[in-house]
C-alpha cells in the first residue's frame, strides 16, 4: 500500500451516497376492502398529502347486493412512511378527514421536517 489515501478518497463518495440516501421519506398507502388490496407508492410525504384526497375520492365500494344483511366490507386504509430507517404505520378507516391526521401524527412521531 503505497497510496491508502487514494482508497479513502475512493470510498468516500461511496460512503457519502449511502448517508443521504436514508433521510428521504418513501411512503406507500394501502387501500382494502374486504380481501380486495391496492397499494399505492409514494417517494414523498408531500406527494402522499396532495394524492390521498383523489385516491379517497376513486375508491369505489362494493355494494351488498344480496337480500341476506351481509355486512358490507369496511374500507381500510393503511398508511406507513420510512424515514431515516425508521417505519410508522396505523391503520384507519378511508375518511379524508382522519386520514389527513393520521398522516400529520406519523410525520410527528418521525420528526419529518415540514418541507422536504
Amino acid at each position: 500500500m503505497k497510496h491508502p489515501w487514494l482508497y479513502i478518497l475512493w470510498l468516500y463518495p461511496l460512503a457519502m451516497f449511502g448517508q443521504e440516501s436514508t433521510t428521504k421519506a418513501t411512503c406507500y398507502l394501502k387501500i382494502i376492502i374486504g380481501k380486495e388490496v391496492t397499494t399505492y407508492y409514494f417517494d414523498q410525504v408531500n406527494d402522499l398529502e396532495e394524492h390521498c384526497e383523489k385516491i379517497l375520492k376513486g375508491i369505489i365500494i362494493p355494494e351488498n347486493k344480496k337480500k341476506r344483511k351481509d355486512k358490507i366490507p369496511e374500507t381500510e386504509v393503511e398508511i406507513s412512511i420510512l424515514y431515516n430507517n425508521q417505519t410508522a404505520s396505523e391503520t384507519v378507516t378511508a375518511d379524508l378527514e382522519i386520514l389527513k391526521e393520521t398522516i400529520q401524527k406519523l410525520k410527528i412521531q418521525l420528526q419529518i421536517p415540514p418541507k422536504e
